[in-house]
C-alpha cells in the first residue's frame, strides 16, 4: 500500500508526549516524540543510523537523546553531537531525521513529506475541543490491528450503527434516516438527521433523553484526509430547533501506522451534564465496548475476508449510504498520484440498493 506523505497526521494528544521516549509508527516511519527540558515537542527518527538500534530504547540527557546500544547522542535537531568511541569524533554526517511538528487543539500533528512543503493551514481545525463550556471525557488513543481505509469506511457508512451497536450508540434498527454528502476540496461532508425516532441507548443511559422520548438524531461526520474526523451529534425533542438539543459530539482521527495497523484517537464532549464524573465514565465505557468489541472484529472480519485483495477489485456492491466512503476514497487516490496529475480518478458506479 502507497501512503501519502504530504500530510499531518496526529502523532498523539498532546499530554501523551512528555520528558520520556515515545515511539510511534506513522505511514511506516518509526518516529521518537519527547519534550525538552523547556517544554517544547520534539520528534526524530526513531532508527540509530549506526546499527539501526531504536532510539526509544535509550534515554534522554537533557535535550540530547542517547542511543540504547554504543551511547551515540543526537540533538533536538537530529544531528549526531556526541560519539564515546575511539577519538570522539562526531559523524555530523549521520543524523536523525526531524519532522516537522506542530501543537494544536490538544493535539500533536507531524509533517511527514519534505519540510519545505509544510502549510501549518493543511492541519484540521478542531476548536470544539479548546471550548471549556463542554464536559470531556479523556483524550484516548487505541492501537488497532486494522488498516485505515476500512476503520474510515466504517465511519463515513453510519448506517451501520442500528444493526452493529444497538445496545450502545445506535438508533432503532429499521429507523429512517435522511443523509446529503458533499466534497470541498479534499474535505468530505456527511451529514445525517433521523427524524421522530427513540434515542440511543446512550442518551437514555446518561439521562440525556428518557426512553419513551421521541427525538430527531443528527450525526453530521466532516472527513479530511487521511482520517480526521468531527462528528457533530445530539438529540432534540422532535420538531425542535438543534440549538436546543443535548450534544454528543467527537474528534476521531485515525492515522495508519503500517498497511494493516492504525492508531484510533478520540475525545467525547457534551453540553449536558456537565460536572457528572459518572455520565463521563458511562459514555467512555460506551465508547469503548462499541469501538473495541463491535466496530473493531467486524471491521477485523472484513479485512481477513477480504484477504489481501484491493477493494475495488472486488467489484463491491454499493448501496447510497456508501456515497462519502467512496468519494473518501477517491480524494485518497487523487493525492497518490503525482502532482503533476491534476485530473480527477475516473468515478466508479455508486449502485443505488434500497434507499
Amino acid at each position: 500500500m502507497a501512503f501519502v506523505r504530504d500530510l499531518w497526521y496526529a502523532a498523539g494528544w498532546t499530554q501523551d508526549v512528555k520528558r520520556e521516549l515515545l515511539p510511534r509508527t506513522i505511514i511506516g516511519d518509526h518516529i521518537v516524540l519527547y519534550r525538552t527540558e523547556a517544554g517544547e515537542a520534539i520528534a526524530l527518527s526513531d532508527t540509530c543510523p549506526h546499527r539501526f538500534a531504536p532510539m526509544h530504547l535509550g534515554k534522554l540527557n537533557g535535550d540530547t537523546i542517547e542511543c540504547g546500544y554504543h551511547g551515540l547522542r543526537f540533538d533536538r535537531g537530529g544531528a549526531c553531537v556526541y560519539n564515546p568511541h575511539g577519538n570522539g569524533a562526531t559523524p555530523r554526517a549521520s543524523h536523525l531525521r526531524r519532522y516537522p511538528l506542530i501543537e494544536k487543539n490538544g493535539l500533536v500533528w507531524l509533517w511527514m513529506g519534505e519540510e519545505a512543503a509544510a502549510d501549518p493551514a493543511g492541519i484540521p481545525d478542531f476548536p470544539w475541543l479548546d471550548d471549556e463550556t463542554y464536559a470531556f471525557t479523556g483524550s484516548h488513543t487505541i492501537p488497532m490491528a486494522l488498516p485505515c481505509d476500512l476503520i474510515v469506511d466504517n465511519l463515513l457508512d453510519l448506517s451501520h450503527a442500528a444493526y452493529l451497536h444497538p445496545g450502545t450508540l445506535g438508533p432503532q434498527q429499521g429507523t429512517k434516516d435522511v443523509t446529503s454528502v458533499r466534497k470541498e476540496g479534499t474535505r468530505i461532508f456527511s451529514d445525517r438527521l433521523i427524524p421522530g425516532a427513540p434515542p440511543a441507548f446512550v442518551f437514555t443511559a446518561t439521562g440525556a433523553a428518557t426512553p419513551d422520548e421521541t427525538v430527531d438524531y443528527w450525526a453530521n461526520m466532516r472527513w479530511d484526509p487521511p482520517g480526521s474526523f468531527y462528528m457533530d451529534a445530539g438529540i432534540v425533542t422532535a420538531g425542535g430547533q438543534k440549538e436546543d438539543g443535548r450534544i454528543l459530539s467527537s474528534v476521531q482521527i485515525v492515522i495508519p501506522a503500517t498497511e494493516t495497523s492504525s492508531y484510533y484517537h478520540w475525545k467525547m464532549f457534551r453540553n449536558f451534564a456537565i460536572d457528572s464524573a459518572e455520565v463521563t465514565a458511562g459514555i467512555e465505557a460506551a465508547v469503548m465496548q462499541a469501538f473495541t468489541t463491535e466496530d473493531e472484529p467486524m471491521i477485523a472480519a472484513v479485512h481477513q475476508r477480504m484477504a489481501g485483495r484491493e477493494f475495488w477489485s472486488m467489484k463491491p456492491l454499493l448501496l447510497s449510504s456508501d456515497s462519502a466512503a467512496v468519494q473518501a476514497r477517491r480524494v485518497m487516490a487523487d493525492l497518490l498520484k503525482p502532482r503533476h496529475e491534476n485530473e480527477s480518478m475516473e468515478a466508479q458506479p455508486i449502485v443505488a440498493v434500497a434507499g
